[in-house]
């Protein structure tokens, strides 16, 4: 198993050392990083480093798919990021040229959010949608986008990653046979966040409780749906006293796309909260996974040292790696 660290190619690799930077990531215990990429060229000197990516991302690519956006609401260039295009054509386009970016890293795989934000639920704690539909949709774009490539397989694996809103949530194995059998292509597998996965539990109100409820979902997986969970980003979220406490109100979607970022971003931030494992239990998690890469997803920004919480977590693994 790898143990990497996220990252992204707004960082340079310069804020993490301005020595040998292999060495640097040696002496923490990483084997590389998780690199967040974009729709452009990645600069090569992240190459040598980056065994993985994990693709742009939109944060409400169904309304995009089907048909459900006002493109005079948002500029061109936003739109790649919140629905991956103007339309169908577009966002076949885009995933495309996101995917190809990345193929001359020959990266072992490609993260790609499964799930969905629908912009006017962000301040509600129920979404009035339903799981299956979602997925059956990403499944549908996701043929779309990688017909064309030889043997309609994508030059990298896709690892489709769960989110807490709608479409993947990995609770339940009618996710992966639904995916199993919609997706028309093999090269794929799952990314199985645990703090997301931990946002979707009414009682992870701390470590131990949110470390329990992943296991009791993770106990109810068949063998066939573990094998196919070849990535793990790793850390845990309790937030369950906020998710139960905050004010729900309406959103204005008309709104541009800076202002509803911008509403939204602490809002979610106390929920996704990326915090360091310090309970060995959660050992028990990756134990009966048992992903070939494990990401320490650790949140840069709001005062946290993300290197020293990715130490802190890594070491968790000592007497075990």
């Amino acid at each position: 198993m790898k143990h990497l660290l996220s990252f992204s190619v707004f960082q340079p690799l310069n804020e993490l050392t301005d020595g040998d930077f292999g060495s640097f990531l040696g002496s923490i215990g990483c084997d590389g990083l998780e690199l967040f990429t974009l729709y452009d060229e990645v600069p090569k000197e992240y190459y040598p480093y980056s065994p993985s990516v994990h693709l742009p991302y939109a944060v409400d690519w169904y309304r995009g798919w089907t048909g459900q956006i006002d493109r005079n609401r948002y500029s061109r260039g936003d739109l790649d990021y919140i629905t991956y295009g103007v339309d169908r054509e577009e966002i076949v386009i885009n995933i495309r040229r996101m995917i190809d970016r990345v193929v001359p890293m020959s990266p072992a795989y490609g993260v790609l959010h499964a799930g969905n934000t629908d912009m006017s639920q962000v301040f509600s704690r129920h979404y009035s949608s339903d799981d299956r539909v979602y997925l059956e949709a990403f499944a549908e774009m996701v043929n779309a986008a990688t017909a064309d490539y030889k043997g309609g397989e994508p030059p990298i694996m896709l690892a489709f990653e769960n989110l807490w809103w709608s479409g993947l949530k990995l609770r339940e194995p009618w996710e992966y046979k639904l995916l199993e059998d919609k997706v028309e292509f093999d090269n794929w597998c799952f990314c199985l966040d645990t703090g997301h996965m931990m946002n979707t539990l009414p009682d992870a109100y701390d470590e131990g409780s949110a470390i329990e409820g992943v296991m009791r979902i993770v106990d109810r997986y068949p063998q066939d749906m573990r094998d196919r969970i070849k990535v793990m980003h790793f850390h845990y979220s309790a937030s369950a006293e906020y998710r139960h406490s905050f004010e729900e109100k309406e959103v204005d979607t008309a709104q541009g796309y800076e202002k509803l970022m911008g509403d939204s971003y602490e809002h979610v931030g106390h929920i996704d909260q990326h915090r360091p494992y310090t309970d060995r239990k959660c050992l028990e998690i990756v134990d009966a996974i048992r992903p070939d890469y494990l990401t320490h997803e650790m949140l840069c920004g709001n005062g946290r040292d993300y290197v020293a919480d990715f130490i802190k977590q890594r070491s968790l693994f000592e007497k075990t790696c």
